[in-house]
């Protein structure tokens, strides 16, 4: 639940906020510019086109009275627009590229566990015996009881995310 509900969930609010912060930022921009305009004589030339400065105070405060019970009123329908489907998607992707990468540079960094997997990947694992006086000894046994048969990094396919979308 947490791989693919909540962590996925948490990212796209944070990729939202992020969002909101450059919309917020480019809103105060245009206001700098349409307020230079102004005073250098530019007039609109349809006075329907006339708007306020963005204030963001007042808009959270709009946004949190009037926006927000419409959104939690509405249908359980509607709880993932079309667009956050996409953002769904695309967070749950991003996190699938991050674990192959994570995978790739574990793989990397054990060289003896990359030549096993590239030279040798179908022998056998080795006896209790073995790997219990290895144990013994201190060192760490360079594969687990039951080992799974890797492919090489440059020939696994990725991995199909699995999500509420997918």
């Amino acid at each position: 639940v947490s791989r693919h509900l909540v962590r996925p969930l948490i990212r796209m609010s944070l990729a939202l906020q992020y969002q909101v912060q450059g919309l917020t930022s480019l809103l105060l921009q245009k206001d700098a510019e349409i307020e230079d305009y102004r005073e250098s004589g530019a007039t609109l030339s349809r006075d329907r086109l006339r708007t306020e400065p963005f204030q963001e105070e007042t808009f959270q405060q709009n946004f949190m009275a009037e926006s927000l019970p419409q959104i939690c009123d509405g249908g359980e329908g509607q709880a993932f627009a079309s667009a956050l489907q996409q953002l769904y998607t695309a967070v749950t992707q991003q996190e699938a590229k991050q674990a192959r990468k994570r995978q790739r540079s574990e793989d990397a960094e054990d060289p003896a566990l990359a030549a096993e997997t590239a030279g040798h990947s179908h022998t056998p694992p080795p006896s209790q015996e073995n790997e219990t006086a290895s144990s013994s000894e201190g060192t760490t046994p360079v594969a687990s009881p039951a080992p799974k048969p890797r492919l090489p990094a440059a020939k696994a396919k990725p991995k199909k995310v699995k999500g509420l979308f997918s």
